[in-house]
């Protein structure tokens, strides 16, 4: 009987173990694709914010 117990139990701390070590899987992933995004969130500030300032280059030439 006890055996038996301990035989379940063991299987349950293996299921968790193996749920942990993907939920940690899967946390790493999404901080990596965080990261992406918020590298190409960083690079397309910096473009419109180019593009914005030549536009407004380009009003003062054409007022001038």
């Amino acid at each position: 009987m006890i055996e038996e117990e301990l035989a379940q139990l063991e299987q349950r701390v293996h299921r968790l173990m193996a749920a942990y070590r993907q939920a940690r899987l899967e946390c790493r992933r999404a901080i990596q694709e965080r990261d992406r995004l918020q590298t190409t969130n960083d690079e397309l500030r910096e473009r419109v914010e180019r593009i914005v300032e030549r536009i407004r280059s380009l009003e003062l030439e054409h007022d001038a």
